[in-house]
């Protein structure tokens, strides 16, 4: 698995799955916060599409989570509604790289998940997964 979507609104994540797909790239589900923080925690997540709100743990409660690991996933949070209380925790989290706002540009989306996962794949040396996702999203 290189890329898990965390959102509990079962719509939107088919909606990026979909987008993701025609990328090339095939990501796990997780649908409230506990299976999020779960899932995030396993090696070959190397990118995490998260939503703030979920039930079980609120998404900024699964990004604290990973805080004590020796290597996070690169994080794209996406959400409804920010404040600035919010975007300032965030701020605060090397690992969050992109804060994507609902309703938010697919395409655009897409190119910041290939370029996460590139970069993830970089600083890991390339070994994380069979490279195919990477492959086929420099060819679309």
């Amino acid at each position: 698995m290189s890329v898990l979507i965390a959102d509990n609104d079962r719509a939107v994540s088919g909606l990026l799955t979909e987008v993701l797909g025609q990328a090339g790239i095939k990501p796990a589900h997780a649908y409230d916060g506990e299976e999020a923080r779960r899932m995030a925690m396993e090696p070959g997540v190397e990118v995490l599409v998260c939503d703030l709100d979920m039930p079980g743990a609120t998404g900024l409660e699964v990004l604290e989570s990973l805080r004590g690991l020796d290597r996070q996933p690169l994080v794209v949070v996406i959400s409804g509604y920010l404040d600035a209380k919010i975007e300032a925790e965030l701020r605060t989290m090397r690992f969050v790289k992109e804060v994507l706002r609902k309703p938010f540009d697919l395409l655009g989306f897409a190119a910041v998940v290939r370029r996460l996962l590139a970069l993830a794949r970089q600083a890991d040396g390339g070994r994380v997964g069979d490279g195919a996702e990477q492959e086929q999203a420099a060819d679309g």
